[in-house]
């Protein structure tokens, strides 16, 4: 795998951006388990490539697909299976999801460690075999983990606030974390805060971490391990890591749907300060050249039903827009996931560079979002995933059609359920595949 060259911080932008595409679509780093798998890998990684940079029509329509949940279940797996002991049995159902429908893309398979979570007392999540029955989606349970109250302290001294006080409400059994001193530049030198770790509560919740990180490097193997042989088998990752807006941290980690609700009208400066912390706090993620550039960004409350245009402009867009900014200055390529509607948000995206994003919607209206935006960035989604459930194979292809003919209408678009396709019929996903390989192919 070759490095970033000399004069990287020289470039322009959009120079690395074109050094990252080239790297990913020729699979450096990747061990392909065949001429075959290379060159199918480099056709597929191409027809992205060309929808996301906008210059050229793709020969056909690309498909990415979610496998989530369904790809487990059609093998009999339930979701206990990826918090406990089925992880390879989990990887390997997602292999044959794969084999079997042929995605453009490689499927996320995102699995924990319950024994982990159990272990840390875990309080902002439900999970399977649990506390929710073996075969329900792990759920986020939202509190005030930070009160309205402390956004002096976390705004001061984040780091010491999410030691002492948001990581011993997060996990129950870190109670201990809040007896630690104050780590400043008081104690720089002299060294009494060091008898802390003396005492058993916090030597209990240090050893308790430990233990968790160790529960939690089994899944964490086999998920590297999954992706590592899709890859090899010819599937490019569309997307890496995470990345968030700064408002989204702050209101689903932090404050809640409610705290930072009410936040915007009883403290608005606080969270407009607590989201430039939070902003000056997230580096770039580091992403060696070979890997995607797409960097999966899930949006959550800066949706249309969530707060106002005026809102939005205020306290949600500012921060958000700078994230991706310094991530498109290193020649990455953020993909926000617009859970939700976002149809009033839409003008606000003509402000970022041209081809430099890929905006995933799931409920957005599609043709609205291509009149738009049809010139300035590449469309992604979005099959509604209830019809994906519930719809037969037929109203799906015309769903399908429709998004071809209009949002594909010279290139820039990926075919994409609006998310994962947990509850999805046999029938309806090979029709969405199927249809868009064969209809989506420009004349």
């Amino acid at each position: 795998m070759k490095g970033k060259p000399g004069n990287w911080n020289e470039l322009s932008p959009g120079e690395k951006r074109r050094i990252r595409l080239d790297a990913w679509v020729r699979g450096d780093g990747i061990s392909f388990e065949s001429d075959e798998a290379r060159e199918k890998y480099r056709e597929r990684a191409t027809l992205f490539r060309d929808a996301v940079e906008l210059k050229k029509v793709p020969s056909r329509v690309p498909i990415s697909v979610l496998g989530g949940a369904f790809a487990l279940r059609r093998e009999g797996i339930n979701q206990k299976a990826t918090m406990y002991d089925r992880w390879e049995e989990a990887a390997e159902a997602m292999i044959k999801f794969h084999k079997d429908f042929d995605p453009d893309s490689a499927s996320f398979l995102f699995m924990m460690s319950g024994k982990s979570m159990e272990l840390l007392g875990q309080t902002n999540m439900k999970w399977a075999g649990y506390n929710l029955p073996d075969d329900i989606q792990y759920q986020f349970v939202e509190q005030e983990y930070m009160k309205a109250d402390e956004y002096s302290h976390f705004i001061e001294d984040p780091s010491d606030y999410v030691l002492r006080v948001y990581m011993p409400r997060l996990h129950s059994s870190l109670i201990g974390l809040c007896k630690l001193p104050q780590f400043s530049v008081n104690s720089v030198g002299y060294g009494g805060g060091y008898l802390s770790f003396m005492d058993q509560e916090v030597q209990n919740s240090l050893d308790l971490l430990r233990k968790a990180a160790e529960l939690s490097m089994k899944p964490l193997q086999v998920t590297f391990e999954t992706m590592r042989r899709l890859h090899a088998m010819g599937y490019p990752s569309l997307a890496r890591g995470f990345g968030e807006a700064p408002f989204d941290v702050l209101g689903d980690s932090l404050r809640g749907t409610a705290g930072i609700m009410t936040d915007m009208y009883r403290h608005p400066d606080k969270v407009i300060a607590a989201c430039e912390k939070i902003l000056a706090l997230r580096p770039v993620p580091e992403v060696p050249l070979g890997d995607t550039p797409l960097i999966m960004m899930p949006l959550h409350k800066g949706s249309d039903g969530f707060m106002s245009r005026e809102q939005y402009e205020r306290f949600y867009w500012p921060t958000f827009k700078k994230v991706m900014l310094n991530m498109i200055e290193e020649g990455l390529i953020p993909t926000p996931f617009a859970e939700g509607i976002f149809d009033s948000r839409l003008e606000y995206i003509t402000e970022l560079p041209k081809a430099s994003t890929v905006w995933f919607f799931d409920r957005t209206d599609m043709h609205q979002a291509k009149d738009i935006l049809g010139d300035v960035c590449c469309l992604m989604g979005n099959v509604p995933i209830t019809l994906i459930a519930t719809g037969t194979a037929d109203q799906v292809k015309a769903s399908c059609k429709d998004l071809i003919d209009y949002c594909g209408k010279g290139g820039g678009f990926i075919m994409s359920p609006g998310t994962q396709i947990d509850d999805g019929q046999e029938e309806t996903v090979r029709a969405m595949v199927d249809f868009t390989k064969e209809y989506g192919v420009y004349r």
